[in-house]
């Protein structure tokens, strides 16, 4: 049998035959023996899908289209994919999730070619695994780009049903010639400052300028799709006349270059073009409510305790920032503050979140959901729900006497250094100690990326912080750290800086994690009316720049070479994290008061940009100087 017909999996197919029931590289291992075996274990039929059972295995390779990038375990896998048999094109585009998005025809799984890994761990700038694969190509993966006689074999199904070819099809005419990409690099070079979407970035959330290190195409985010430019669409298909389906069916194919390279976005792009028949992008989501851009869903008509309540979050954004190692953290908190939660829904697609929740009683909850999307500082968007269940009497809030909780032997002592009034900067110091002996406690696990969070709410749920440990800058050059959770034993004061806008009772809690456990403790404050209201003075001949819960505004400030530069801060508020600016390269380190303006003066500099961030490194900034 010639190479070419052996590798390419080009069998006949007789006239009538599904190819999505028949088109399946199978075993040819004893039944007890394929669960750990090359190839399609079993294929089974019913009304709707045709189930394909494989362990991922095959004797043959396609190189860098088999990247694994959400799967790194070594160990025998079990896949059963789920091909729709009557695909059906989608009402509006539906994004690829993140995982497996396809197979090949021998069980092989086709992955999202979004590296789970991104640049600086943001989840902004994904690496393409398919292009930082750096084996030789395999002669399987040669042999379907060198052949160009002929039209390419069907290689695959995506998971909407559709098929998957090589990278030659036929025209109009029958005659072969190979599909082109219609993905260019959204910029020649430069800065990597907007998202396909069109989404603009803050200066923290930039990508790194391109070079050699870091060229054009290494993430997913530097291509963008042009309507007619190559030959398939944004979903990487067209429709076709195959030798599988003579009289024409929508189809993926393997993108190329003109050149005869492969092409992002190689197999499958972004969307699927059909529905896709997934529990968790079912379309049987229910909108619950909307709030700061994010949709609350739910697939259940009415909330009940005592059993899990799925619930998804749908954002506007194409991806969000990932944040203390998540892109979502979700607080659950009942109305009377009395019960507290915090979770993390897992993501489906880059901007759609789903999982579960057991509510322990009756009544009404707020949900708070602390996110930062592209070109936006930290937000929390709030949903108030009701769930139904036996009657439950609240709580009734009140300050807090003595101000130490007790959780697993461990005692949390909490004091503040000045009296707590609105509109000023409040130190949180919650001193840690076992609490038998009162030795301090120093041996505390970092979770979510710090040694502790700390929020605050107030009683009619209006006013939500979500603070962290104050710590020094973990890298003087570089204050573009999310993880604040330094080596060495863990500090025994957790201290943490923040203010409030509004007078009130506050429920306050610290979270940290000690011998795999989470512990919380719970505190209630009272906070006073501001005393002295806020002036802001005009400062001539200066950049104003204003702190305030959203961030910089403006972050990015453009000023000439050679001239000297004139900076007035202003702090909105003091709730937020912005009593400090620290510009690490110019030696810059200042503290800003709520409510006043801090000048700072810079000497003429050359050409060059200079990051900047609040002192934890949440709010970030540049100053470019050319």
């Amino acid at each position: 049998m010639r190479l070419w017909a052996l590798i390419l999996l080009a069998a006949a197919v007789a006239h009538g035959a599904d190819p999505r029931v028949d088109r399946w590289i199978r075993s040819q291992l004893p039944p007890s023996a394929r669960a750990v075996g090359p190839d399609v274990h079993n294929v089974t039929v019913d009304e709707q899908f045709v189930n394909v059972e494989s362990a991922g295995l095959s004797m043959q390779s396609l190189g860098p289209l088999e990247v694994r990038p959400y799967d790194g375990g070594n160990g025998i896998r079990r896949f059963v994919y789920r091909i729709p048999r009557h695909p059906k094109p989608a009402a509006r585009p539906v994004p690829t999730p993140l995982g497996v998005i396809g197979t090949f025809s021998n069980g092989v799984p086709i992955y999202n070619p979004g590296n789970l890994y991104s640049f600086n761990d943001q989840n902004l700038w994904h690496a393409d695994a398919v292009r930082s694969y750096s084996g030789p190509t395999p002669p399987l993966l040669q042999a379907l780009l060198d052949r160009r006689d002929r039209h390419s074999p069907l290689i695959g199904f995506a998971l909407d049903g559709y098929p998957i070819y090589g990278p030659y099809g036929w025209d109009e005419n029958k005659t072969v010639r190979p599909l082109r990409s219609s993905y260019r690099f959204s910029a020649a070079s430069g800065a990597r400052r907007r998202l396909p979407a069109g989404e603009d970035l803050t200066p923290a959330q930039e990508g790194p300028p391109m070079n050699a290190e870091f060229p054009n195409g290494t993430f997913l985010e530097d291509y963008v799709f042009v309507r007619d430019l190559g030959d398939l669409d944004q979903h990487n298909g067209r429709f076709a006349k195959t030798p599988e389906f003579p009289e024409g069916t929508y189809a993926y194919f393997l993108a190329t270059h003109p050149d005869g390279g492969m092409a992002y976005p190689y197999l499958i792009g972004p969307t699927y073009y059909g529905e896709f028949p997934s529990d968790a992008l079912a379309p049987d989501w229910k909108l619950v409510d909307s709030s700061r851009g994010l949709r609350l869903l739910s697939k259940s008509p009415a909330w009940q305790t005592g059993e899990p309540v799925s619930f998804a979050l749908r954002s506007p954004h194409s991806v969000f920032e990932r944040v203390h190692e998540k892109e979502m953290h979700v607080l659950v908190i009942s109305e009377d503050l009395a019960t507290f939660d915090h979770i993390h829904p897992e993501a489906v697609t880059w901007n759609f979140y789903s999982g579960t929740y057991k509510f322990p009683h009756a009544g009404t909850y707020w949900i708070f959901v602390d996110h930062t999307p592209p070109g936006q500082a930290q937000t929390i968007a709030r949903f108030r729900v009701n769930v139904a269940g036996s009657t439950y009497r609240p709580t009734d809030l009140r300050e807090s006497t003595l101000r130490e909780v007790t959780r697993d032997g461990v005692r949390a002592t909490l004091t503040v250094n000045q009296p707590m009034e609105a509109g000023r900067d409040l130190s949180f110091r919650f001193a840690l100690s076992d609490a038998q002996t009162g030795a301090n406690i120093n041996d505390l696990q970092p979770y979510l990326g710090a040694w502790g969070h700390v929020l605050f709410v107030r009683k009619a749920g209006d006013q939500v912080i979500h603070a962290h440990p104050k710590e020094e800058n973990p890298a003087p050059q570089s204050p573009w750290v999310h993880s604040h959770a330094l080596p060495g034993p863990s500090p025994a004061v957790i201290e943490t800086i923040t203010g409030f806008k509004a007078p009130g009772l506050y429920k306050v809690w610290l979270q940290v994690q000690r011998n795999g456990s989470v512990l919380t403790f719970p505190f209630v404050l009272s906070v006073a009316p501001q005393r002295q209201p806020f002036t802001l003075s005009a400062v001539p001949n200066a950049q104003v720049i204003s702190v305030s819960a959203t961030g910089y505004s403006p972050a990015r400030i453009v000023v000439p070479e050679g001239k000297f530069i004139r900076l007035a801060f202003q702090r909105l508020d003091a709730q937020n994290c912005g009593g400090r600016v620290v510009f690490p390269e110019l030696g810059i380190d200042r503290d800003l008061p709520p409510g006043k303006t801090e000048l700072i003066e810079i000497a003429p500099q050359a050409a060059k940009e200079f990051k900047f961030s609040c002192g934890m490194g949440m709010y970030r900034g540049a100053l470019v100087v050319r």
